[in-house]
């Protein structure tokens, strides 16, 4: 066992010549099996670090990194200095399992930026926000308000904000009764309502007072009532829960949940994500 990595994990020095070290060879093994057969890097280092494997003599800690490290490591199917761990068709298979999946996650993620597009709004003015991308910085994406006057620039990249609109969106599956939307008791009739009122008091105060003018309005004021109410929204929840019930919770974003669900989603300074649902709900 080594107190640092300069020889490759599964290999190590005896009488001056790199042999392998078959209980590191082992692990190495067991990290391509499990690797194509669809465990991901995080999944792999944290059984690993769960199992209390050692990595060095100093360190039981594995990462995505290391384990990344490892698939990509020519060394393991022999050079002139290093014996073969791994055939070369095992290797080959990682590696473009790990390209594949690489490219997915590109792609799931220029999806789901797309579909943000017009749809993120700051949380301090309610402006349109704008994504700006800059270059050699940590963080290179952005989210700007198109207010000048507010001027709010949010860092938060494309990764971050896709992951918490999963989240939400999980809860919303989760929890279907998020997207309905809470009773308003209306205490006053609207200017209009009071108007059709007015006018039916004044038709009853003729001589002839017309029925069809009266039975006319009456339904205006019936129209205007539900309107103005939130009975349309809470139909259309309700109908929208039916479909979430078909829904199951994802690790990654959906393009087709969000567009299901989602009105907008606003964004605060410090990079909190609220979904603003089609039944007028906040997430």
């Amino acid at each position: 066992m080594k107190q640092s990595r300069f020889i490759p994990y599964g290999y190590t020095m005896r009488n001056g010549k790199t042999i392998i070290e078959h209980s590191e060879a082992d692990i190495i093994k067991e990290i391509f099996k499990e690797y194509i057969s669809g465990a991901s890097l995080k999944d792999i280092a944290e059984s690993l670090t769960a199992r209390k494997v050692p990595y060095t003599e100093k360190t039981n800690i594995w990462d995505k990194a290391r384990i990344a490290r490892i698939i990509d490591n020519t060394k393991y199917i022999g050079t002139d200095e290093y014996d073969a761990i791994i055939d070369e068709d095992t290797f080959e298979t990682a590696v473009s399992t790990k390209a594949s999946r690489q490219t997915n996650t590109v792609k799931k993620e220029c999806e789901g930026i797309a579909i943000l597009r017009n749809r993120v709004r700051c949380e301090k003015c309610g402006s349109l926000m704008v994504r700006k991308v800059y270059t050699k910085r940590k963080v290179n994406e952005s989210w700007v308000c198109t207010n000048d006057e507010c001027g709010c620039r949010i860092r938060i990249s494309d990764t971050d904000i896709l992951i918490k609109i999963t989240i939400l969106l999980n809860r919303i599956i989760e929890n279907a009764g998020l997207i309905i939307p809470s009773e308003q008791v209306k205490i006053h009739d609207s200017i209009e309502v009071e108007k059709y009122k007015s006018e039916i008091n004044t038709e009853l105060g003729r001589q002839m007072p017309s029925e069809e003018f009266i039975i006319t309005r009456i339904l205006d004021i019936a129209n205007r009532r539900y309107a103005e109410s939130n009975s349309k929204q809470i139909i259309v929840a309700n109908i929208a829960k039916k479909r979430i019930s078909l829904m199951k919770p994802q690790k990654e974003f959906n393009c087709a949940y969000f567009s299901d669900l989602v009105s907008y989603i606003t964004l605060d300074d410090s990079g909190r994500v609220k979904l603003h649902t089609k039944t007028e709900t906040i997430i």
